[in-house]
């Protein structure tokens, strides 16, 4: 159809959808036209945010290389090298001309020349690469690389390695790498967190990254992070030889290392408690500067000391993680920086910026993010940050940074494998008229009603994705009468065509508002998300509807929480998050084209009939659309078993495999395909190949939260299934990340028939009869605690075993516990959240009985700091008079923002000895004599004046951050009404 005759179809194809009267059959065509037909009311134009102060642009436009790692110059700076992960090094001279990279060095093809390894098959990743300071005088550089196990799923314990080769100048003065003369310095753990960057000191010394060495999940399974009696988890500091005879070492240990004269220690080790260290560089001071990839809550950034302990695992940046567990021999350091999981999930360490481009930059600090692709600059105040400053908006996924001739900075992307710099952003003003209310978007002719504007359309879909029991419904809204174009992506990956990607008018916008049912039985609307095609990219905002369901309010751009009780009765839950605007970036991610509904697949459903055809007639879609509907309508089968066939019996649904794929990559795919995001190697699209997904036998990389004989999914087997495991469970662990903090019992349940069927001969041993179930008294498996699950979904426990089993798991661990938290009392269950709420506690009645089981209890440690009525450790204030001295709200400010106010006699400092050493604590004493802290177990250090070098004061209280961030709302207003009542006259402090 011709795009002029679009505003008169697009009006006959909305009042059908629209229509009661609408049916399965054809549209009813001779609906009377409406006056107006093209979307003319839009107001969504450009941004409600200022435009960062820099944008990136490619540099040498010609070169593209192949997932890199690692991007360096030489020490004279006139060449640049960049490092593949599979093992292939180039080099070029640093000129934009340039239109071909030389090889350096051919890791992957020279292996069998290496030194040999039996256990291993070649080549796995080259993550460092440094040169002597004397280069190309001293002609030696070094390398880290790790080798892939002959066995797949295997560590092996020698398989990082540090070596060394000799660089030789051809004739036309390129450098090349000679691969005979490797020799091998160092080995380590090859695993999951490997760091080994590479970086020369202002001392001549070589400085060595090693991350923990193993899976995410549970945090540091081999207790690496305190131990300095190996090398995993710690920043290492040799002085290189360049000698080339035999008998010579290939390094020395500085008589300077903190531990050299440490029984059992590595001498080798300059600092520790690392979790997985991603780049890091000097600072023009000689200040080393790391970026440490964090957990579930933080990433990092460490200003490295000599001997420093920064935490992992007893802490992930300032939240306490095994708090129990052995600590190293010197005192945990605070973090220079740490972001939170809302704002990063992947640092990439960076530089202190000494170019002249930037004048305004000079000296601060500036580092990125792989995950969510944003790029900081933070400015300090001797060792506290005082600014964070989001330098450029998010477009690539930042794999290393690298100075250039001039000092200015390169950024390396390892999706497309380019170098990029930074440039002035010519655009900096934001939109000062964008709507601040979604009436003011012309999105729709009355807000209240949402009865959409002329030229805006509804829409339908196959399947949503799950939102934790929400609802939604969609419009499309396209400026002017062109259509959408259809591209059919030609390449193909695996023998499957890549999805179709669709070319929009800048300003189209998708809008989802979406409802939540509440005890009454009331549709309560509670946002309206709005993606925006801004020409480039689309951006996600949110609005937020008034309790009166009149209006919406833009949220603001971090985000916000909607408080339920003031829009109805939800007995179940209190908050509703709305996400920040990055967030909606990391699921609308330029691989997938930013789209997760207005897709093909997904707009191919029955309801309303033949929508997909319909759109195309009536001119919304144009291009190379597949005329077959059977291999676009992968999604039906799903949503006729969650939405029809409710109680789902094993194996007894016909296209249950369809079924899972389809709700696997509705819920997960935008993440789970190569590039997208997932930090786990699978791919979760439906029109993948069952065996390419990389899920079936797959040893799970990111922890097996202690299942039994794991593996991504195990055939036939749920239980030991960690994908089933992750769906399943609430708290840490829980997938997805964004958009769900619920489980989905249905979805769970078709999943789990998947697993089962995917056996030839089903089995049912996971099965537990009544005796069984009696029998199990404790939880501490957690495939048995799955097993369970599942004989409670399936209904064959009575009420009193349930209830038995639902208590003994409130006392399980967190990987057990989050299993059934779903069914547990809402007194009892896990809140996640991404802020508490301290208004919305302060309205509860906490049980005091309650909060003085809390305060002793071993989750928070209250005890191990605080003394009441004698009893209690020293480290904070005796809590005997805190109802006296503090309000309600100061109590609950106190213990969600511990750093907020510090009183001074609590203040931590940290104090470091002319022969490295640091102690922190707080300060019990001080003469001209001799300083005395106490430390966070309480334990007293007497250090001499003499002996001091350094004293820093702390801008982070000893308390940890989001202490109670897994504890109910109730729990902690039972904690709160328990200090609250504490008004005696404080007792003697015991020493």
């Amino acid at each position: 159809m011709n795009s002029v005759l679009r505003p008169i179809a697009c009006v006959l194809f909305l009042q059908w959808l629209i229509s009661p009267t609408a049916s399965s059959q054809e549209p009813a065509l001779q609906i009377p036209l409406r006056s107006q037909s093209v979307w003319t009311t839009s107001r969504i134009t450009g941004s409600p945010d200022p435009a960062p102060p820099l944008m990136t642009a490619r540099r040498f436009p010609h070169l593209k290389f192949e997932r890199p790692l690692l991007v360096r110059t030489d020490p004279q700076a006139k060449r640049l090298y960049v490092a593949e992960q599979s093992g292939r090094i180039y080099s070029f001279p640093d000129d934009d001309k340039t239109d071909k990279p030389n090889v350096f060095l051919n890791l992957r093809d020279e292996w069998p020349r290496l030194t040999p390894h039996s256990g291993a098959a070649g080549i796995q990743d080259v993550y460092g690469l440094a040169f002597h300071p004397k280069f190309p005088d001293v002609p030696f550089c070094w390398v880290t690389y790790t080798l892939r196990s002959k066995q797949p799923g295997n560590h092996l314990e020698d398989g990082t390695r540090l070596v060394r080769y000799r660089v030789t100048i051809d004739g036309e003065g390129i450098p090349r790498c000679d691969p005979t003369s490797e020799q091998l310095l160092l080995t380590w753990l090859q695993g999951g967190h490997n760091g080994a960057c590479l970086e020369f000191g202002p001392d001549s010394c070589l400085y060595i990254s090693a991350g923990d060495g193993e899976v995410p999940n549970p945090p540091d399974p081999r207790d690496a992070g305190q131990d300095i009696s190996n090398l995993l988890s710690t920043i290492m500091r040799i002085q290189v030889s360049t000698e080339d005879g035999s008998g010579h070492p290939l390094y020395t240990i500085p008589p300077d290392n903190p531990f050299v004269d440490v029984a059992g220690a590595r001498g080798e080790i300059w600092s520790y408690g690392f979790r997985n260290p991603w780049k890091m560089t000097f600072a023009p001071d000689g200040e080393l500067w790391v970026g440490d990839v964090g957990w579930e809550l933080y990433e990092m950034v460490y200003r490295v000391q000599r001997g420093g302990n920064f935490g992992w695992s007893i802490m992930e940046g300032p939240q306490p993680v095994r708090p129990d567990a052995r600590r190293g021999p010197t005192e945990i350091l605070p973090p220079a920086i740490a972001l939170p999981h809302t704002d990063a999930a992947s640092v990439t360490g960076g530089y202190v910026y000494r170019g002249h481009r930037f004048p305004e930059l000079t000296g601060t600090y500036i580092f990125g993010d792989f995950e969510t692709r944003r790029i900081w600059s933070a400015e300090f105040d001797g060792r506290k940050m005082v600014t964070l400053t989001d330098l450029v908006a998010p477009s690539l996924r930042l794999v290393a940074f690298a100075e250039d001739a001039s000092g200015e900075l390169l950024l390396l992307d390892y999706d497309d494998g380019t170098l990029h710099e930074f440039r002035r952003n010519p655009s900096r003003d934001a939109n000062t008229e964008f709507p601040q209310s979604l009436t003011q978007t012309g999105i729709f002719d009355d807000t209240r009603s949402l009865t959409p504007a002329d030229g805006v359309l509804p829409f339908e879909i196959q399947l949503p994705e799950w939102a934790d029991g929400a609802q939604s419904s969609r419009l499309l809204a396209v400026p002017g009468t062109e259509p959408i174009q259809v591209l059919r992506n030609p390449v193909r990956r695996d023998n499957w065509m890549l999805r179709e990607r669709m070319r929009f008018a800048t300003d189209s916008v998708l809008a989802k508002t979406i409802t939540l049912t509440d005890d009454s039985g009331r549709d309560i609307r509670l946002e309206t998300q709005v993606l925006h095609f801004d020409g480039h990219d689309w951006k996600g905002y949110s609005y937020v509807w008034n309790p009166q369901q009149t209006d919406a309010i833009l949220s603001p751009a971090e985000g916000t929480l909607i408080k339920l009780r003031d829009y109805g009765n939800f007995s179940d839950r209190q908050n509703w998050p709305v996400h920040s605007r990055g967030e909606c970036q990391r699921c609308h991610n330029q691989w997938i084209g930013g789209l997760l509904a207005f897709t093909i697949p997904q707009l191919n459903t029955d309801k309303p009939a033949h929508q997909l055809q319909t759109l195309k007639e009536l001119g919304w879609l144009t291009g190379d659309i597949p005329e077959s509907e059977s291999s676009h309508r992968l999604h039906r089968a799903q949503g006729r078993l969650l939405n029809q066939d409710r109680g789902l019996e094993p194996n007894s649904v016909p296209g249950v495999m369809k079924a899972a794929r389809s709700y696997l990559d509705v819920n997960c795919a935008h993440c789970h395909q190569n590039g997208a995001g997932g930090t786990a190697t699978i791919d979760l699209r439906q029109d993948i190949a069952v065996d390419r997904m990389g899920l079936i036998d797959s040893p799970p990389a990111q922890g097996t939260f202690g299942l039994t004989n794991p593996a991504l999914i195990r055939p036939g087997q749920p239980a030991s299934s960690v994908l089933l495991y992750r769906l399943a469970v609430t708290g840490r662990g829980h997938m997805p990340h964004i958009g769900s903090t619920r489980p989905d019992v249905e979805g769970i349940r078709l999943v789990r028939t998947w697993i089962e069927s995917l056996e030839n001969e089903p089995r049912h041993i996971e099965k537990y009869n009544p005796e069984e179930i009696r029998r199990a008294v404790e939880l501490k498996d957690t495939s048995q605690a799955i097993q369970l699950l599942m004989a409670i979904e399936d209904g064959s426990v009575d009420l009193p075993q349930r209830d038995r089993i639902l208590k003994v798991a409130r006392e399980a661990s967190p990987e057990i516990r989050g299993l059934f938290d779903h069914l547990q009392p809402a007194e009892f269950r896990i809140k996640v959240r991404h802020r508490i709420s301290p208004d919305q506690i302060l309205t509860l009645n906490g049980n005091p009985e309650n909060g003085q089981m809390l305060f002793a209890h071993k989750r928070l440690q209250c005890k191990s700091c605080h003394q009441l009525h004698g009893d209690g450790g020293t480290v904070g204030p005796a809590l005997d008079d805190v109802g006296k001295r503090l309000t309600r709200q100061k109590i609950l400010e106190s213990l969600l923002e511990p750093s907020r106010h510090i009183e001074p006699e609590f203040e931590t400092w940290t104090s470091i000895t002319k022969d490295g050493r640091a102690f922190t604590g707080i300060i019990v004493s001080r003469t001209d004599a001799t300083l005395v802290l106490r430390d966070a177990k309480s334990e007293i250090h007497e250090i001499p004046q003499i002996e001091i070098e350094e004293m820093n004061r702390q801008a982070v209280s000893m308390m940890p951050e989001r202490l109670l961030e897994e504890l109910s709302d109730h729990e902690i207003a039972s904690l709160l009404e328990f200090l609250v009542n504490q008004q005696s006259t404080p007792v003697a402090r015991k020493p």
